[in-house]
């Protein structure tokens, strides 16, 4: 909880200056997605990930890889049991496009939001299940603004929840 609120503080602040360089975000996702299939497995779910390679992005590794385990982890924690999470990395002419989803309940309309709202749960009885103290979401959001990308999400009960990143893709030399 410290460091999350850390995090936001010097994110009001703008104490902390990116370092931006040419990074893979398919080797970032990869690794998450790697470090991620036993905690998915140890909660009773799944974890699939697809990616295209040399998907790069100017950006900070560190904090790219922040955003891609908060939203694996989350996807972990609020996922229906037994379900499959899936992480999808693709580029278009302009833009990588990072897909996480998760089956389960599907967050309501009026809710969808509030989610990047510091504190914030959308459902509170889960989210003591779950734990976590609301503040995940709004750090990623943090990072995907500092990137100049922005977030896509559907929440229905056809899909579940599914994020998407966009961001800028790297400009090939």
């Amino acid at each position: 909880l410290v460091e999350e609120m850390l995090t936001l503080a010097r994110a009001d602040h703008m104490a902390q200056p990116a370092v931006l360089a040419e990074v893979s975000l398919s080797d970032i996702a990869g690794d998450c997605a790697l470090a991620f299939e036993p905690v998915a497995f140890e909660a009773g779910k799944s974890l699939e990930y697809t990616a295209e390679e040399d998907v790069f992005v100017l950006g900070d590794g560190d904090r790219l890889r922040r955003l891609v385990s908060i939203l694996l982890d989350n996807a972990v924690k609020y996922g229906a049991e037994g379900g499959i999470i899936t992480l999808t990395l693709e580029k278009t002419e302009r833009q990588a496009r990072l897909t996480v989803s998760n089956p389960g309940e599907p967050i309501p309309a009026e809710q969808l939001g509030r989610l990047f709202e510091r504190f914030y749960r959308a459902d509170a009885s889960r989210s003591r299940e779950a734990g976590g103290h609301g503040l995940g979401l709004s750090i990623a959001k943090w990072i995907v603004e500092r990137h100049g990308g922005w977030f896509e999400i559907v929440s229905r009960p056809d899909v579940g929840t599914r994020i998407t990143v966009v961001l800028p893709a790297a400009q090939e030399a």
